[in-house]
Order: C-alpha cells, then structure tokens, then sequence
C-alpha cells in the first residue's frame, strides 16, 4: 500500500472513532444529572465529579483525536472512559431476557470501539494529522542505509620491550665487590 492510502485510512479511522464518542458525550453533556445518577446508582463512588469528568474528555478527546493531537494521550482518555461506562453500565451478565441480549451487545460493541483505539495507540494518527504535519511526517526522507562492518581480523599483540642494559664498568664492580 501507498503512504497515500495508509494516511487515508488512518484519517477515516480516526473519524469513525470521534463518532463513536461525540454523539453520546453531547447527550450525557445535555442531561449531566442523569447521568451522574445513573452511575450513582450503579456503585460508582463520587458519581457526579465522575460524569463530568467523563463527559468532557468524551467531547475533548475525540475533537483531539479528529485532528491528531497527542494521539496517546487522547486514546489512553477514551480507552479509560469506555472501561469505566462500559463496566458500570453495561453489565449485560446482571440482566435477563431482551435486556441480557441488548446490553451484551452494547457491551461487545464497546469492545470493538476498545480495539479500535488500541490500534489506534499503537500505530499513531499517521501523515495527515496535526502531529504529522507538526513533525513533518509527511516529508520525512527515507533513511539512509547503515554501513556493514566488517569483521576485523585480530591485531598482534605487541612484544614486551626488553628491560634497559645498564653498561658494566669494571672499576665500578671491584669498589662493589670490596
């Protein structure tokens, strides 16, 4: 495949997932109450600062992740997010009948949106993004090729140097002697 139709994709990728989130952010940003509520309910401690908190990173990461700004931080936000709603509120194993079925549904699909974002954290927003066209991705050249080295053949080892001869003198030799 082309850089072209990599880039292309990952910029559809990333689209497709802010979907996912902005939708749903919007209507729990409109009924922030109900929402904190129905996390309350479910177990969730401090459900209030909780939904806030969640309802703002569910607008402001996915308008990051359109763009591509700080790719890992905004993927870790969501996938934190969707661990926390899906878990508290999808808990499809507690329900019977037609409930069990929908909520095991919404809890798998959530599962997909988690393995989205998991590709996402993993290969980056690509050359048409914010951080590619920041870091200039796009027009990167390809990197030259390292030299091989080649094996050395083992130098020898250098010889000892002989100790220094002190010349004898003779007269020198018998004042020793004595």
């Amino acid at each position: 495949m082309n850089a072209g139709t990599t880039n292309g994709i990952l910029l559809l990728g990333r689209l497709l997932l802010a979907c996912c989130f902005l939708p749903s952010a919007i209507v729990r940003l409109t009924n922030i109450s109900g929402f904190a509520a129905a996390l309350t309910l479910k177990g969730i401690p401090y459900g209030d600062i909780v939904a806030a908190g969640i309802a703002v990173a569910e607008i402001v990461a996915p308008l990051a992740l359109i763009l591509g700004l700080a790719p890992r931080l905004s993927a870790m936000v969501l996938i934190a997010t969707l661990v926390v709603t899906t878990g508290a509120l999808h808990r499809f194993w507690e329900y019977g009948g037609l409930n069990r079925q929908m909520e095991e549904a919404l809890f798998l699909a959530h599962a997909g949106i988690l393995s989205g974002l998991l590709f996402y954290l993993l290969l980056g927003p690509g050359a048409w993004s914010w951080q590619g066209w920041w870091g200039g991705a796009g027009t990167r050249k390809p990197a030259k090729k390292k030299r091989q080295s080649r094996p050395r053949a083992a130098r020898p080892k250098p010889k000892p140097k002989p100790a220094p001869v002190r010349p004898v003198d003779d007269e020198d030799e018998f004042a020793n002697a004595a």
